[in-house]
């Protein structure tokens, strides 16, 4: 196999940035990935994850995608390089040797997948980084495999999550542009939740800015440090996700729904003032109170007299309840505090909250566009 290619080091390491297409590193003849079995526990890569291959050949086949990261093969041989023109030049590799994946699984199954379909995939060009163990430079008790798995746990163990909160913002002004024709392109891991966490982003600044919301100045915004924040904006964000997909809440704007929680989060401060005075001691704004308060706001909403969310009606429905509305409760001592962190932690609270809601209320009638403002 010959290739153009882009000859670099690293610390006296040599490689090779090359392009290929598709149909080459999907040929299993020449690229291969060295995957653990039980038949040969020498493998160290598990098999590909197929939905995560699907998604990505959903999205080259897309007309105008683009995967500009590269992936990283080695070789268990040696190659040669002849220079045209300083670093540039031909990359010769023995047809006796694989290409094996250490970076790129996923990425190269879907192209695989992609194939399937849609043909005109095979000549999708993927930056490729070549990287050459010649076994006579590496220790015999190791061999290239060990070199290979190192990069391979490197990679993975050393990415950290790109945060979502400031490309969420991002997705929110394109919906908000609806520019519907990039949108449709991106892939739907990166898509999920735009039809309402634009909404949720939204209301979550306004109760982060408006004077008359306990939660002004609460809520950590992208790149701002934590200072007197007690909750992030994504999570506050997704916290919403009930109210605004709430088929009660749906005739609503932003603006209307900020109304209503502002008055919700004032009531329920009447019945646990130290914990907005103490915050800190509390998990009541933290992630726990928003994710278990909101998931149980249209119940409560519910049994509001004549269908009116005042702060007055929501107050006496709160006082209504068995349990959960004292500062012991959301103490980082208390139930609220204890059973956990994990959405099933927040699914078991509400699930309490809700229970003691029911048994001291009576839910009313709701019209099309149930409360009055």
């Amino acid at each position: 196999m010959k290739l153009s290619a882009l000859r670099f080091e690293q610390n006296g390491k040599t490689m090779y940035l090359v392009s290929m297409r598709a149909k080459d590193l999907v040929n299993e003849n020449q690229v291969d990935v060295d995957r653990w079995k039980a038949s040969d526990q020498t493998g160290y890569q598990r098999s590909a994850t197929m939905s995560r291959c699907r998604a990505f050949a959903r999205f080259v086949s897309k007309t105008k995608s683009t995967s500009p990261p590269s992936v990283l093969l080695s070789v268990r041989g040696k190659v040669w390089f002849t220079s045209k023109e300083g670093n540039y030049g031909t990359l010769e590799i023995p047809e006796s040797q694989k290409l094996w994946i250490v970076d790129g699984q996923h990425r190269i199954q879907g192209l695989r997948t992609a194939l399937e379909d849609n043909p005109s995939v095979a000549d999708f060009e993927v930056a490729t980084v070549i990287l050459p163990l010649d076994p006579d430079e590496i220790d015999p008790r190791l061999g290239p495999r060990y070199e290979e798995a190192k990069q391979f746990v490197i990679i993975n163990r050393t990415q950290k999550g790109v945060r979502a909160d400031l490309a969420e913002r991002f997705l929110v002004e394109l919906a908000r542009r609806e520019r519907v024709d990039i949108i449709k392109d991106l892939p739907t891991q990166v898509t999920r939740g735009i039809d309402w966490k634009p909404k949720a982003i939204g209301i979550t600044d306004m109760l982060n800015e408006r004077p008359d919301s306990p939660w002004r100045g609460r809520i950590r915004l992208p790149n701002e440090p934590r200072g007197t924040t007690t909750i992030s904006q994504k999570s506050f964000s997704d916290s919403l996700k009930r109210v605004i997909t709430h088929d009660s809440f749906k005739g609503y704007n932003d603006k209307e729904i900020a109304d209503m929680l502002a008055r919700y989060w004032n009531a329920i401060k009447k019945f646990v003032p130290e914990a907005f005075d103490d915050p800190g001691n509390y998990v009541l704004l933290k992630t726990t109170g928003p994710y278990v308060l909101h998931e149980l706001f249209p119940d409560v909403a519910s049994f509001c007299r004549e269908a009116r969310l005042t702060e007055e009606n929501i107050g006496e429905v709160l006082s209504k309840m068995e349990m959960g509305m004292t500062s012991e409760y959301w103490s980082s001592l208390g139930e609220a505090g204890l059973v956990g962190t994990s959405r099933k932690s927040f699914s078991i609270l509400t699930t309490r909250l809700r229970e003691a809601l029911e048994a001291g209320n009576k839910p009313e009638i709701k019209p099309t566009r149930p409360f009055e403002l």
